[in-house]
């Protein structure tokens, strides 16, 4: 099964008064500050459109008069722009790139937005402070994030550290067509509990980065919204009525997947050999992550501790699936995460994605719908 990915941009008209705040920064007649004031306000008339907005660290205490915020061809820029040196286009596009690659900082607070916080409904799986929350996008979700909530990644570069989403009151009759509230399967998500304890501190990946010898025995951590354990899809799917279970409860008590019509896997890479017979044995399930059921783990709940036994190059690097099940597909869906030719396609015991779908829950709604209605459908 295709599940299109389909993209639409509209032209921006620009009025003219507008070049004149470019003009006056261009000669020195207003401050940086004042620039950016300006970019916000143009943002807020949809003059500039940001699509995602990126993760800024506060800056305390900036003044009117601080300078080289901002390149200084960007202002070169700017001057053209407002004596019709270059098109409009070209300085706006300038704009938003800025933005998007974290040059120019936008306060993600004084954007303004049709929908209070208080209005939109948030997973009851996950917790959070609203009074700090800020818009990131619009897409088929409200997707938020806590203010200045940042990590840096290895090519320093911020990204947020949490994400969440949101049902929007004005969507709802699209949501009730993917939704299963008032559909009469029964169907459980199973979010990865040893996973995302595999990925904190002190788990295997530090093993594997030589950081630390003794890490393919772990402690078990509560979870949090993370991109590494697929935190997003879980919370769309609990938004949408989806039954949650973590993998310490098939591990507990394997029989509780008889009473599910339909199993959706998350980003269940680490498991133990009672959940994955439990898995493999239940006649229609989703992964809709790749690089699920992929390596083998025993649980000491006394200890509450994880210790990888077999899979992902350990204990010898010739060992990839743990289980060396015949339907893994981490190579080479895995590490695909634009889904620009998403499918689902079937195999033994259900169905897989050709692509890691966690960003397609936060930016594209055509895709994500089709996504949903067909995992509704399966």
């Amino acid at each position: 099964m295709s599940i299109p990915n389909t993209f639409a941009q509209e032209d921006t008209e620009i009025p003219n008064w507008i070049k004149n705040v470019a003009g006056w920064w261009a000669n020195n007649e207003i401050s940086e500050i004042e620039f950016l004031t300006g970019i916000e306000y143009l943002i807020n008339n949809n003059i500039i459109s940001i699509s995602f907005m990126p993760c800024t660290v506060k800056i305390e205490n900036q003044s009117s008069s601080s300078t080289n915020l901002i390149p200084d061809w960007v202002k070169n820029n700017a001057g053209w722009w407002a004596t019709d040196q270059i098109e409009d286009s070209d300085f706006i596009n300038g704009i938003e790139y800025l933005i998007k690659i974290q040059i120019i900082s936008i306060d993600p607070k004084k954007i303004l937005h049709d929908i209070e916080v208080e209005d939109l409904t948030f997973s009851s799986a996950w917790t959070m402070n609203k009074n700090n929350l800020v818009s990131v996008t619009s897409s088929f979700f409200e997707v938020y994030g806590a203010d200045g909530d940042c990590m840096e990644t290895d090519d320093g570069n911020l990204i947020w550290y949490k994400l969440f989403l949101a049902l929007n009151p004005n969507k709802m009759d699209m949501y009730n067509e993917v939704a299963v509230w008032n559909d009469s399967q029964n169907v459980a998500v199973v979010y990865p509990y040893f996973t995302y304890s595999a990925y904190a501190e002190h788990g295997f990946y530090e093993y594997y980065t030589g950081e630390c010898d003794d890490c393919t025995t772990t402690k078990l951590v509560q979870p949090k919204v993370l991109y590494t354990s697929s935190g997003i899809g879980h919370q769309a799917l609990t938004l949408l009525g989806y039954t949650s279970i973590t993998d310490v409860t098939i591990d507990k008590n394997p029989n509780i997947l008889q009473q599910f019509d339909k199993v959706i896997m998350l980003h269940n890479e680490y498991v133990t050999r009672t959940m994955f017979d439990a898995i493999t044995n239940h006649p229609n399930v989703i992964y809709l992550y790749p690089n699920a059921l992929y390596a083998e783990i025993e649980v000491d709940y006394i200890d509450e501790t994880i210790t990888l036994i077999r899979g992902h190059n350990y204990p010898e690097s010739s060992i990839t699936n743990g289980f060396d099940w015949e339907f893994d597909n981490t190579h080479p869906y895995e590490y695909d995460s634009e889904c620009a030719n998403m499918e689902v396609y079937q195999i033994k015991n259900g169905w897989m994605t050709n692509c890691y779908p966690e960003n397609v829950f936060l930016t594209n709604s055509q895709t994500l719908f089709n996504l949903l209605k067909t995992i509704k459908d399966l």
